[in-house]
Parts: C-alpha cells; structure tokens; sequence
C-alpha cells in the first residue's frame, strides 16, 4: 500500500471540508469490547475508530514508531491491521512490539480496494484520522503530535477520529 504524500493533500482536504459536529466523548468504560484481535497480551492497544459513516469496506490501521523519519509512510510503519468496517464506530486491537511511545494512523478504506484512494485533485478520497486527533493544517503533523505511551501492563487506549 502505497501512503507517500498522502498526508499532505489530506491536510488540504481538512482545510476544505471542515466539520462542526460535536464529536461523542469516548470513556474508558468504552474500550471495555470483545474483538478477535484482542488478546490480552502485553503491550495491546484497544482502538475505537470514530465517525464511519458506513458499514462497508475496511478499516486500516498502521502503527509507527517514535521517529520522525517515515511516519505516515508505509515503509515507516511497525504493523498494520486491516478488519471489517463497523458505522459509527469500529473497535478493534493491535499488539505494539514492546513498551514505548508510538504512533497510529487510520483510514476507512471504504471499496476494499487495498489502497487510500484520492480525487483527481490528489485530496483523500476516503475518511482518514491521526492517533490523538491532531489538526492537520498545510502539513502532516510532526510524530510527537501523534505519540502515545504503551506500557506491558496497561497496554493503551486510543481514539482515533475520522476526518
């Protein structure tokens, strides 16, 4: 799957599609879910994937490490996940190598075609987002926008919204 320059025309689509809903508050008690990715295992990661608008295709997650170089770029990513998209919201979990800070990026790959489709334009096609939302504005963000602390015990909780 190809993702270079991809952040970069999705910042031009956040500056032109901007939302004003309310976005719904996500609790801890919302990661309590059963999923066949979630094992338990040290150093999982519980993901809710927010603002899916249809139950059709998959969503995709990809998890980067704590580093600048290749963040958002398939080259750069440690893992990635691909499961059945569930509207509104998709629950899923992935298993970080070791402790750390890292991380995620997500998109609704809504025609199951493998890849992040984009306009004519070179804009984003399909609905994307950046663990710890960050505003995307003219550029990707820098990796510590995105980063999140994984431990063996606790593993982490991330919400990611759709743009």
């Amino acid at each position: 799957m190809k993702r270079i320059g991809i952040i970069a025309s999705v910042a031009l689509a956040a500056m032109a599609a901007p939302s004003f809903a309310k976005k719904a508050e996500i609790t801890e008690a919302d990661f309590t879910f059963d999923h066949v990715s979630c094992t338990g295992a040290e150093n999982e990661i519980r993901v809710i994937i927010s603002g899916l608008k249809k139950s059709s295709g998959l969503v995709t997650v990809d998890l980067f490490p704590n580093r600048e170089e290749g963040f958002l770029r398939g080259r750069g990513r440690i893992d990635q996940v691909k499961f059945a998209a569930k509207a509104p919201v998709t629950k899923l979990c992935l298993h970080a190598p070791e402790s750390g800070l890292f991380a995620m990026s997500a998109y609704h790959d809504e025609n199951a075609n493998g890849d992040f489709d984009k306009t004519g334009l070179g804009l984003p096609a399909e609905p994307w987002g950046i663990s710890n939302n960050p505003k995307v504005v003219f550029a990707p963000p820098p990796v510590e926008k995105a980063l999140f602390e994984v431990t063996a015990e606790g593993g982490a909780r991330v919400n990611i919204e759709l743009n």
